[in-house]
């Protein structure tokens, strides 16, 4: 018998680069980095759980959940749970390290601490 051939290797699309502008005007906002300072120890969230973690309504957690998604800060999931939510999670592209008080993510252009 032939040996099956290798599956074709698709290469890994470059880093994402997020422009400086973007990151600062998006971190900007208190609420904002209190988003992504809830969703960067890995654990996906739903906008309501995000909106009473934050202490804003739904409609406005939303806005700030809408530009960070555009900012490309934020990806969203299929709620296994429940097919009718989004679960949002910090993008991949960032770096998340656990430190002794928090987390640090990295964006390249500054650090923010957790």
């Amino acid at each position: 018998m032939s040996t099956p051939a290798p599956l074709p290797t698709i290469p890994a699309p470059p880093p994402q680069v997020i422009p400086a502008d973007t990151i600062y005007a998006t971190l900007g906002d208190p609420t904002r980095r209190r988003i992504l300072q809830i969703l960067a120890p890995g654990k996906g969230h739903t906008a309501t759980t995000l909106a009473g973690n934050v202490g804003k309504r739904l409609d406005a957690t939303l806005k700030h959940l809408v530009s960070l998604r555009g900012a490309g800060l934020v990806i969203t999931s299929e709620n296994p749970a429940d097919g009718r939510r989004l679960l949002y999670h910090l993008a991949p592209a960032i770096p998340v390290t656990k430190t002794d008080t928090g987390w640090d993510m990295d964006f390249g252009y500054c650090l923010v601490r957790g």
